[in-house]
This record gives structure tokens, C-alpha cells and sequence, in this order.
């Protein structure tokens, strides 16, 4: 056989089919005198060098001697190199969520976007792995295809577009992304308002340097909380753009009309013999695009701004309450933390109190003054109060935080027992307590009818109450001469 009749069918078999070696396209005169000047005169020295893509038509040139193809391979100027892993190139773990993955494309994309770093030739190499390994990760089908094959459906040459290749373990093949970088980053930080796209959200915790918050603790005093107050927070809200009023351009400029969709807002994408009608990819269907976009707010039309914001906190909330709260374009969440009151003792909507009456007032009755929630009571204490009495205050407790009804107030009355008496006080509660009967037990200091019961219990006692007996007499007599005068002016006074 001579070098050209076995090279002219092959020529005519891959202009045919347009096969691809390894990058290179068999469809012109220079590819047979390449092919020429590679095939030696057998056909086992035209095997040897030719290793055909497996994943293309070529693979049924030669069904009948497949078994002679060997692994060396035609020498391609473009080399092949091993990717490198997705997670390493965004910087990520194996675990991480689909937040992660966004979070570190936006950091990664802007840092090595060619526009910004014309100076670096690698750039473009790094804003490429960084935009591929997007693309996987983000898809959880990819992705879940990528961790357990180290590859995806598009990546062994399901269609697409041709990227970069990549040798495992002997089997070749080509990574073919679905969508260009520059498009994938113009998608994202492309010409769409802030608030009109759902993925850009994603964002923003980082495209300011700090994100909106989402919680905020507010300290209140029990008082504060029960009845209600208007309170200032700072907090970071999302808020049209104080320079360019939310026009995404910067002052003096005005957008300008789509002339990728000619003003439309629509493109028609074809798509073999279909025709499809869809939203305009550059535009976002607004029809215009900003030329000139804002330098504060990167052409969002928004920022995230620290700003002072009055929360209308109601009556009666409680402490771990949390209300939801729209702030500028954005909801937040309040989760009230309340002080205890070292007076009041909350159950709910009702609340407790402790108020202590004096003796006097616990066995003759009167009023006290104590203070209540919103305002102070008057409370009567009946003749008799014992300690321990609980009043009850109807609809004086807190209000409630629906706004519908009040709690009750719980009054504890404690009778104050005073520990030290004067000589008269001494005196007058001796002479009382020689009138009382059914005592339960023995007084000192007093001699009643029930002593007889207890003698010889107490030595010190007994003797303390013999040498008193003359004292105690005297105070009968004082005390019986006082009543009298007490009666007498009384009967006076009624007199005049």
C-alpha cells in the first residue's frame, strides 16, 4: 500500500465528519498532508500514532482493528492539564451550602474579572476556573454528578461550549460550560434593579461590606415593657441609593436603550428547528441598559445603610418576644430582652406585689397606698387582716400584647412586726395582752390564767413575771384610769 491510498479514504472519512484529534479539525488540505506526513507505509505504523476521540463519531473508522490502538496520542500545541478541584478553586469544603458557593463567586469573580485586572495575564485564566467551578456547584445536579464522578454530564461532551480539557486516568475528555463566564458575572452584578432579582439577594451581606441585619436584641426596663415606649435602634437597612435616587446611574447620565433586544425586552433564541421567545439575558426585560452605572451603589440602585430607626414597642411585651418589623425594603426581626423588677413578679398578664400593713392596721383596719402598673391604688384593709391575705385588683394587671384585655393585679399582704418597743408601747401591749384569753401559752412579762398550766417550764420566766407583779398592776391601773378620761372627754364632746 502506498502512503496515499491509505490516507486518502481516512482524509475523506474525517472531512466528512469533521473529527476532532485531541483539537484538531480535519477538513482542509493542510490536514492531509498532515495526516500524510504522519501515516508511515503499514497500517499498524498509522494505528499507533492515531488515538481517536472516544466520545466522537470517529470511534467506527475502524471497528475491525480497534483492539491495535495504542494510548500515545498526536502532539496538540494546546496541552492538556489537570483541572483543578472546584472546592479548592472557590476556596470551599466539600459541605458547604449553596450560600457558600455564592458568597465566594462574588469575592473571587470581582477580584480576578479581566475588565478589572488588565495588567495581570492570568486573570482571565483564574476569572475561568472561577466561573466553571460556579457553575457546577451551584447546580446541585452537577454538583452531585461532580462529587461522585469528578465530572458532570456537560463535562464528557453532552453539549455546550468547549472550555478546557482534562486527562483521568487515561480517558479524555472535555469540560463543555453552558453558559460564558462574562455572561454568568454580567447575570449577577449585570443592569437589573436590586430588588427586582431574587439571586442577587443572595449577595447581599457582602456587596457593602456589611449585611442587613436580620435580628436585633432591645434591652427593656420591666416598666418600658409594660407600658409600651417608642425606642431608637440603629440598624442596617437596605435603602435607595442616596446619589443616584435609585436610578442606578450616576447623576448628570440617563440609561440608555437595549441594543441587544433593540428596546424589545425580548430576544429570540433558536434552538435547532425551534424558535423560542424569551426575556431579554442583557436587559433583564427592562429595556435599557446603564451605560454609566452608579460609582456608590454599583448600579444597584440600593445600599445598605446604617440608620436610626424608631421601634413603637406595644404595651405588655415579654421578655424573649419577638416582632417582625419592616424596615426600608426589608423585614427584620426584634427579640425584646426585659429586666426583672425587684417589685413587680409578672405571671403572664397578671402581676404580684407584696404590701405590708402595721399591726395596728392588721387588727383595727384602714388603707393603704401601694403602687400599681400604670397608676397607684388605694387599698382597704378589713379589721382582722391576717398575714399572707392575697387582694385581688380586677383588670389592674398588664395589658395585653393582642391589645385585647388586661391582666389582674395580686396584692400579698405581710404584717410588719416591729422589733423593738418603746417603754409606753411595751406597757400598753402588756396591759392588752393581760385582757386577752385563749392565749396559747405564756407571755412573758404577763401573768394570766393560764400560767398554772406551764409552771416549773420556764424558771426565768416565772420568776421574771413574780417580781413583775406589782408592775403589771400599775399598768391595769394606768391603763383603766386612761380609758375613763378617754370616755369622759368623748362624752363631752357629744355634749357641746
Amino acid at each position: 500500500l502506498s502512503n496515499m491510498a491509505i490516507t486518502r479514504p481516512i482524509y475523506k472519512y474525517f472531512s466528512y465528519y469533521h473529527v476532532n484529534l485531541n483539537g484538531f479539525n480535519i477538513n482542509t488540505m493542510t490536514s492531509f498532508r498532515f495526516l500524510h506526513k504522519c501515516c508511515d507505509l503499514t497500517l499498524s505504523s498509522l494505528l499507533i500514532p492515531v488515538q481517536v476521540h472516544t466520545l466522537s463519531k470517529s470511534s467506527k473508522a475502524f471497528p475491525c482493528v480497534t483492539s491495535l490502538v495504542t494510548s500515545r496520542k498526536f502532539h496538540t500545541s494546546n496541552s492538556v492539564y489537570a483541572k483543578r478541584d472546584y472546592y479548592e478553586v472557590l476556596g470551599l469544603t466539600r459541605n458547604c451550602s449553596i450560600k457558600d458557593v455564592k458568597k465566594a463567586y462574588y469575592q473571587l469573580a470581582k477580584k480576578y474579572h479581566p475588565d478589572t485586572n488588565k495588567n495581570d495575564p492570568n486573570a482571565a485564566k483564574k476569572f475561568q476556573e472561577v466561573s466553571e467551578a460556579y457553575e457546577v456547584l451551584s447546580d446541585e445536579s452537577k454538583r452531585k454528578q461532580y462529587d461522585q464522578w469528578g465530572t458532570t454530564s456537560e463535562q464528557m461532551g453532552m453539549g455546550g461550549k468547549t472550555t478546557q480539557a482534562n486527562d483521568m486516568g487515561g480517558f479524555s475528555w472535555q469540560y463543555r460550560a453552558t453558559i460564558d463566564p462574562h455572561e454568568l458575572f454580567r447575570k449577577i452584578f449585570g443592569d437589573s434593579p436590586f430588588s427586582s432579582k431574587v439571586f442577587e439577594d443572595d449577595f447581599a451581606e457582602s456587596r457593602f461590606g456589611h449585611g442587613a441585619s436580620e435580628e436585633v436584641i432591645m434591652k427593656l426596663t420591666f416598666s418600658q415593657a409594660a407600658r409600651g415606649i417608642n425606642k431608637d435602634i440603629h440598624v442596617n437597612v437596605v435603602e435607595t441609593c442616596p446619589k443616584c435616587q435609585g436610578s442606578r446611574s450616576e447623576p448628570g447620565t440617563r440609561p440608555i436603550r437595549c441594543t441587544y433586544c433593540n428596546g424589545s425586552g425580548y430576544e429570540t433564541v433558536s434552538t435547532g428547528p425551534f424558535v423560542m421567545k424569551s426575556t431579554c439575558r442583557y436587559c433583564s426585560g427592562s429595556r435599557m441598559l446603564i451605560k454609566y452605572p452608579c460609582v456608590e451603589c454599583e448600579g444597584k440602585g440600593s445600599t445598605v445603610q446604617r440608620k436610626k430607626v424608631t421601634v413603637p414597642v406595644p404595651p405588655g411585651v415579654e421578655d424573649g418576644q419577638t416582632v417582625r418589623m419592616l424596615v426600608g425594603q426589608k423585614e427584620i426581626f426584634i427579640t425584646f430582652q426585659v429586666e426583672k423588677s425587684d417589685y413587680f413578679k409578672r405571671d403572664e398578664a397578671d402581676v404580684h406585689t407584696d404590701a405590708e400593713i402595721s399591726l395596728s392596721q392588721a387588727l383595727l383596719g384602714g388603707t393603704i397606698k401601694i403602687q400599681g402598673v400604670y397608676e397607684d391604688h388605694f387599698i382597704q384593709i378589713m379589721p382582722g387582716t391576717s398575714s399572707h391575705t392575697r387582694i385581688r385588683l380586677n383588670g389592674k394587671g398588664l395589658k395585653k400584647p393582642t391589645g385585647t384585655g388586661t391582666g389582674d393585679h395580686y396584692v400579698h399582704i405581710k404584717i410588719a412586726i416591729p422589733k423593738k418597743l418603746t417603754e409606753k408601747q411595751t406597757e400598753l401591749v402588756k396591759s392588752y395582752a393581760s385582757l386577752e384569753q385563749g392565749t396559747p401559752g405564756t407571755i412573758r412579762g404577763v401573768s394570766n390564767a393560764s400560767d398554772d398550766d406551764f409552771k416549773g417550764t420556764e424558771t426565768m420566766a416565772g420568776s421574771e413575771q413574780q417580781s413583775n407583779t406589782g408592775f403589771v398592776s400599775k399598768v391595769k391601773k394606768n391603763l383603766i384610769t386612761d380609758l375613763i378620761k378617754l370616755g369622759y372627754n368623748h362624752i363631752t364632746r357629744n355634749n357641746k
